[in-house]
């Protein structure tokens, strides 16, 4: 009998953060994180595009780990229509740039230091179009 291999999936983020009132704002309100109604145990959810990220403020200080110095999660989080004008956001509301934009991609810090990648998105012309029972490469 053969084993099957496990299929993982990323079903949400949780973003454990120093002081919930500062991130929820930050996610909330720059990155334009929609409040999700289910329960988390006092840690609010929230849909960002097609991901789940909940806050848990459960963190004592600022991660200390430092681009690129150090191993990390760098989440690619968001895609925009037009970078340009996030950028200019960011400006702002005063958020942390790590890696300035290229045109195509930058990186941000959320309140606690956690990266976060931003891409230009492609125009819609641009993008692979797949048939519905097309396999992804591996």
């Amino acid at each position: 009998m053969t084993e099957r291999a496990p299929t993982f999936r990323l079903k949400a983020l949780t973003v454990a953060c120093s002081d919930l009132r500062r991130s929820q704002r930050f996610y909330e309100h720059v990155l334009g994180a929609v409040p999700d109604r289910r329960e988390g145990f006092g840690c609010p959810w929230y849909r960002l595009g097609d991901v789940l990220v909940t806050l848990m403020p459960n963190a004592a200080e600022r991660n200390p780990a430092s681009f690129p110095a150090h191993a990390m999660t760098i989440p690619w989080l968001l895609e925009v229509d037009d970078l340009k004008a996030a950028e200019d956001l960011f400006s702002r509301e005063r958020v942390e740039v790590v890696q300035p934009s290229d045109g195509r991609c930058m990186s941000i810090a959320d309140p606690d230091g956690l990266l976060i990648e931003i891409w230009q998105a492609e125009p819609e012309s641009a993008r692979p179009i797949r048939r519905a029972d097309a396999k992804e490469p591996r």
